[in-house]
């Protein structure tokens, strides 16, 4: 399976609030940044086929990569298509 491509959504001013979000994470709370990049990199290897524990189905195509950090669960929305992920 080809690897997913990832496009960081921009509003009109340019700003991607998940880009964003994770380097705020980054600077806040390493771990769980850390966390974070390995479910974005299993969705990179994986694409589609990621499921739970990992990735979740919300509805109308819209799903959330999940990851853990002691009692704090970390969600982040995106859309996919066959090869390509829109956080």
């Amino acid at each position: 399976m080809p690897h997913t491509r990832l496009l960081f959504f921009q509003d009109a001013n340019g700003a991607a609030p998940v880009w964003e979000w994770l380097k705020d994470l980054r600077a806040g709370n390493p771990k769980a940044y850390a966390k974070c990049v390995v479910r974005i990199r299993r969705l990179v290897e994986l694409g589609h086929e990621l499921r739970r524990p990992e990735a979740d189905l919300l509805r109308d195509g819209i799903y959330e990569l999940r990851a853990r950090l002691g009692t704090v669960n970390y969600r982040i929305g995106l859309s996919t298509s066959l090869n390509l992920a829109v956080f």
